[in-house]
């Protein structure tokens, strides 16, 4: 009896799978999940470059024609990431040296702060002194945008419940000089309080 019964592997299948089934099924979700948000990344990311191709075209200056760039780029993503919530914000620069870049200004106690009326280029028109440089917007001519799209929406039904967040955030990023079709605004000068 003893023999017989050490000898019966009916069962072991179960067993096995038991053991070996959540395991499996874990990495499959996850992967999928991961590939999901890898092709939403892909469609942002190609969405976000066509969109600032048209955004620097002069006549994407009229806040229609932006709406309009940005729900495409909206619609794009709502094919492969229904409900997801996209925003997309352009920054204008001078030029690409600049992007991202403090104003310049004249460091006349060399203490890196623009302080004690030191004089400084005010590149994005707005009084005071910025540590980023760009203005909100297309901006003008030959300026250079900054267009960054951010792009929230839930995980895959199933993989949401082994993930720890319940949402997926992919931001992307492109820049593109505007058409050359004006002149470009000098940048105005201002003094440090």
């Amino acid at each position: 009896m003893l023999q017989t019964a050490a000898g019966d592997e009916r069962g072991s299948a179960i067993v096995e799978f038991a053991l070996i089934a959540p395991v499996f099924l874990l990495l499959v979700l996850g992967g999928l999940d991961v590939c999901h948000t890898m092709y939403v990344r892909s469609v942002l990311t190609g969405q976000l470059q066509k969109a600032s191709r048209d955004l620097s075209l002069e006549d994407a200056g009229s806040a229609g024609r932006q709406t309009a760039i940005n729900a495409v780029v909206d619609a794009a993503i709502q094919q492969v990431a229904p409900g997801a919530q996209v925003v997309i914000t352009p920054t204008s620069y001078r030029d690409y040296a600049n992007v991202a870049s403090p104003e310049e200004f004249s460091d006349g106690n060399h203490n890196g702060i623009c302080d004690h009326k030191e004089a400084f280029v005010d590149a994005n028109r707005n009084g005071s002194w910025d540590s980023d440089g760009g203005a909100s917007g297309r901006g003008g001519a030959k300026d250079v945008v900054l267009l960054t799209a951010v792009v929230t929406y839930d995980h895959l039904p199933l993989a949401a419940m082994f993930a720890n967040n319940s949402k997926v955030q992919l931001v992307a990023k492109t820049l593109l000089r505007n058409q050359p079709n004006d002149q470009q605004a000098e940048p105005a000068s201002g003094v440090c309080s």
